[in-house]
């Protein structure tokens, strides 16, 4: 079929310009594809882009070996944000040493070193009745507090121990000791002695420093206050004028008292029985020093 030179020219011009704009509509993508590639291989090489790469530029000698929370991989040639490396390998530090304070290992990690004891003081953990202590309370003091308490009191035992008093009451009659003297009484005498004779009487009041030397004794099995002996009557005597002398004059002792004291300061356990015992004559010291004070 022969075509007129006019129609042949309309139709180069609307092939022409078909091909124009089809060459317009993909280009631009196919652009973009490009340049995607191109950042996508430059990312790889210079490292994933995830907050750490395989460069030996890595501060602190990080490995880079995990990708890093909230980083990219590397699209369109973004480093990740807010990412960190996997673990520590370089000089600066070992991984145990960079994971926090919660981390329980490493040179400078906050858990106790093997064989002691560390955590939260024994007052703080279960296991010790809910009691009152009032004065007592002091027992919740760091160790080297009560030890310091002690060790004064034992520097001061040579002279209070062997002071002479003279004790005289309405109708009671006069009687001389040492103090060493009164402390070697069953408690049940030691409380009658304070009861009566109250206002002449000398003695050891300070929490802090009965609970010293409770500790003691506890401990050792004999008392602190030597140089002028005293020979206490029993061990559960002593605890028991020691621990009354150290107690609120108001607030009742009981078993629960003795558990409770005897827990907070890390005391080898008391049975039953002795619990009972040195409770029952505490609180007869208690008393007696609540009435003779007033």
């Amino acid at each position: 079929m022969k075509i007129n030179p006019r129609t042949s020219r309309i139709l180069r011009h609307i092939l022409l310009g078909s091909a124009a704009l089809s060459f317009a509509v993909v280009m631009p993508h196919l652009s973009r594809s490009l340049s995607g590639l191109t950042d996508n291989a430059y990312a790889q090489s210079t490292g994933s882009g995830s907050g750490g790469g395989s460069s030996s530029h890595a501060p602190g000698g990080t490995s880079g070996s995990a990708m890093g929370q909230g980083g990219s991989t590397g699209v369109n040639g973004h480093y990740g944000q807010g990412g960190s490396t996997g673990t520590e390998t370089g000089t600066d530090g070992t991984s145990s040493d960079k994971q926090g304070p919660r981390f329980g290992g490493g040179d400078n990690s906050s858990r106790p070193a093997a064989g002691t004891t560390g955590g939260r003081p024994v007052w703080a953990k279960e296991g010790i009745p809910a009691v009152e202590l009032g004065r007592l309370s002091v027992a919740r003091a760091p160790e080297h507090v009560i030890d310091k308490a002690l060790a004064e009191t034992v520097s001061n035992w040579t002279t209070m121990g062997t002071t002479v008093m003279t004790l005289t009451a309405d109708g009671q009659p006069d009687l001389t000791m040492t103090v060493a003297q009164l402390y070697s009484l069953p408690a049940a005498e030691f409380a009658y002695i304070v009861q009566t004779y109250y206002p002449s009487i000398v003695r050891i009041d300070s929490p802090l420093e009965n609970l010293g030397l409770l500790k003691n004794l506890s401990m050792t099995g004999s008392t602190a206050l030597t140089g002028v002996t005293v020979t206490p009557s029993t061990s559960n005597d002593l605890y028991a004028i020691f621990l009354g002398s150290a107690s609120d004059k108001t607030i009742p002792i009981s078993a629960d008292t003795v558990t409770a004291v005897n827990t907070i300061l890390g005391l080898p356990p008391l049975t039953p029985e002795a619990t009972a015992d040195i409770a029952a004559k505490a609180e007869e010291v208690r008393l007696a020093i609540l009435s003779g004070h007033g």
